[in-house]
């Protein structure tokens, strides 16, 4: 399978990304198997970035000592009791969950069982998470997302990393996964420095 010359097209879609899949391999059967290729994608990078715009949140009353999961979770960032001032509540291992002598009705402590967030106590406040949410996935019914948007590049070294994986080109393989990877450092690096750069910055007197 050789590597193809840049098609002229802007890779912003579902769509696209599959068009540039098979015009650069030039192998038309790559069609039937891209959608692997791009599930595949998503989910080392589900796992591996944590940038700004995976953060979300949202709120629910606690009525029980379970709460579940939002079905797009993958992290916690924060939880807290929307109280005034704010009470940010601290994590606690299951086991600790389980030995905790605590017959305060102020709520303080979560673990995270299975599907669930488990509280300490319930309470009268309205409970905040603030989560990392995976990646929206691309499909026929949803053609596009913010990664494909701002960074197409990253879709298409790890579809071609997974194309060259199922021709069994190993060298292709090695040489689109560390593009893939670098991209996904500079996409790491990017959002740090949006975020804390300031804080990096060395002042000259």
């Amino acid at each position: 399978m050789a590597r193809g010359n840049r098609p002229g097209m802007a890779i912003t879609s579902y769509s696209s990304l599959k068009t540039a899949i098979t015009n650069w391999t030039h192998r038309s059967d790559m069609e039937d198997v891209a959608d692997d290729f791009i599930d595949n994608v998503e989910a080392w990078l589900n796992r591996e970035l944590r940038v700004s715009q995976m953060e979300t949140r949202a709120t629910t009353t606690v009525t029980s000592e379970y709460v579940a999961l939002p079905s797009d979770f993958i992290g916690i960032r924060n939880i807290q009791l929307n109280t005034s001032p704010v009470r940010e509540l601290q994590y606690l291992t299951p086991g600790q969950m389980d030995i905790l002598d605590d017959n305060s009705t102020d709520l303080n402590y979560y673990t995270i069982v299975g599907d669930e967030i488990q509280l300490q106590t319930t309470s009268s406040y309205t409970l905040e998470i603030a989560y990392w949410e995976k990646i929206p996935a691309l499909n026929d019914q949803n053609e596009t997302n913010w990664l494909i948007l701002a960074h197409p590049d990253v879709y298409l070294y790890g579809c071609f990393a997974e194309a060259f994986l199922y021709a069994q080109d190993p060298a292709q393989v090695q040489t689109f996964s560390m593009l893939f990877r670098e991209t996904v450092n500079k996409i790491q690096q990017q959002d740090n420095y949006r975020k804390y750069g300031q804080l990096l910055q060395v002042r000259v007197a």
